[in-house]
């Protein structure tokens, strides 16, 4: 442990906000500089462009990255020795280039990095499996992500420093022997309070109510499963939060259209779903209407294969760490080209982001179900289920854990369950539902509802 963090976990609550504020102030320091603000208002003028300017600037970002990254990084000289980087003038052409993922940039991450580790803004991520990441971000990369994820926001109504935000993240801000039931620590510089996801539970649920009442926020971010454990005790004890929110910006889990629905119903707003990463992914931002746009000023996206919905992903904000066909093991389902929205943006559409690769149930016959087709099992049961998750660790044996209310969940549920989950995967895997009083969640604070232990 560390001795700012040791000074941290032993301080009153009071000089905790004091401290975090502090590390906000330094952060916000590293984000919103002149390349922040010029690029916002860049992103500004970009939404104004045709399509056919909008791709013709993407075309010559990334040509210009190609070129960055060649001179700049041994890892990608070297992988492109054999390439003729210059014939590479459209996005079509990224197909001549080989692919890199985790495992291959972990072992390489010396030549793979452009900058110092002390020049850069250092990210970590460790993903749903594990092994930890070190990403470098160039400073004017970590603006550029900013600006972007604030102009998404601005869009739709919330402007970040100047507006009130409940953040559920996975940051340890509560000490382990806190004996007080005050589960949040305040960042003045952003106006934003932090709510801790590890103390999430029916005992404490009551609290952060409360204290999210008297804090008034305009918008909530942060953990999906964390706000949507919030909403159901809300909906199930008729709680309202009554004040008015700009809307609900989940990140790093995949939303279901029941938890989404859930959210609107409880807080009486939309629930707005994007796509980035820690390791520095290009954006996918959800409109006004509801849809989910490409934005192309932040990179590519391509499928792995024709037959798969695995994306590769090529970023222009990742100088210090470069991520060119990268696969970053997301699924996301692409929209017909044909498909355009009613916001008035002419971007390339998608129709689901699917979650992580990994995350799937499998069937006896190969099929692979990810969460979009699992939730099936619970459609249309009236409410009574406080969280689920499926647990794979054979190929024909299915474990379903389930934290109920014990009110109003009728045992005659678990029928309709199982007469569904066997249309998906035939009565060949048996599916054991079994109750628990609570389902943990990862080291990192999330909370997966599928774990496949097959090949593990």
């Amino acid at each position: 442990m560390s001795i700012q963090k040791n000074i941290y976990n032993k301080s009153p609550i009071l000089f905790q906000n004091i401290m975090l504020s502090g590390v906000g102030y330094q952060k916000n320091r590293s984000r919103y500089g002149t390349t922040y603000y010029d690029y916002r208002k860049f992103l500004k003028e970009f939404d104004q462009y045709s399509l056919e300017e909008q791709l013709e600037y993407q075309r010559k970002e990334l040509i210009q990255f190609l070129k960055f990254t060649y001179e700049n990084s041994l890892f990608y000289r070297e992988l492109y020795k054999d390439v003729e980087l210059n014939a590479i003038q459209t996005v079509d052409d990224l197909k001549s280039l080989p692919t890199v993922d985790k495992e291959l940039l972990r072992q390489n991450m010396e030549q793979v990095t452009t900058i110092k580790r002390n020049k850069a803004v250092v990210h970590h991520t460790s993903g749903s499996t594990g092994k930890p990441f070190e990403v470098l971000l160039t400073k004017e990369d970590m603006m550029k992500r900013s600006a972007q994820l604030d102009h998404y926001k601005a869009r739709l109504g919330f402007e970040n420093l100047k507006m009130r935000k409940a953040s559920f993240s996975g940051q340890f801000i509560v000490p382990i022997n806190q004996k007080q039931k005050k589960f949040w620590r305040y960042n003045a510089p952003s106006k934003q309070m932090f709510y801790s996801t590890y103390h999430i539970n029916e005992e404490n649920i009551p609290s952060y109510i409360e204290h999210l009442k008297q804090f008034r926020p305009q918008a909530l971010d942060g953990y999906f499963s964390a706000m949507v454990s919030i909403a159901e005790y809300m909906e199930r004890h008729k709680i309202s939060l009554d004040c008015p929110l700009v809307g609900i910006f989940p990140t790093a889990e995949t939303l279901t259209p029941s938890g989404k629905k859930l959210l609107e119903r409880v807080f009486h707003c939309k629930v707005y779903d994007q796509y980035a990463s820690s390791e520095g992914a290009p954006f996918i931002t959800e409109c006004s209407e509801q849809n989910l746009h490409m934005e192309l000023a932040s990179g590519v996206f391509e499928h792995f294969t024709e037959d798969s919905n695995e994306v590769l992903v090529t970023s222009f904000t990742t100088h210090g760490t470069p991520l060119i066909r990268y696969k970053i093991g997301d699924v996301i389902l692409f929209e017909e080209t044909d498909k355009s929205c009613s916001c008035g943006a002419k971007t390339p559409l998608v129709k689901s982001i699917e979650g992580r690769s990994l995350d799937y149930l499998q069937t006896k016959d190969g099929r692979k179900l990810y969460i979009t087709n699992v939730l099936g099992v619970f459609d249309d049961l009236p409410a009574g289920i406080v969280q689920a998750q499926f647990i794979q660790n054979k190929i024909d044996e299915v474990i379903l854990l389930l934290q109920t209310d014990a009110k109003s969940f009728q045992q005659e549920y678990k029928k309709t369950m199982r007469k569904k989950f066997y249309s998906m995967f035939s009565e060949k895997t048996q599916l054991l539902i079994e109750h628990v009083e609570n389902i943990p969640k990862e080291k990192n604070g999330k909370f997966r509802m599928i774990k496949n232990n097959l090949n593990q």
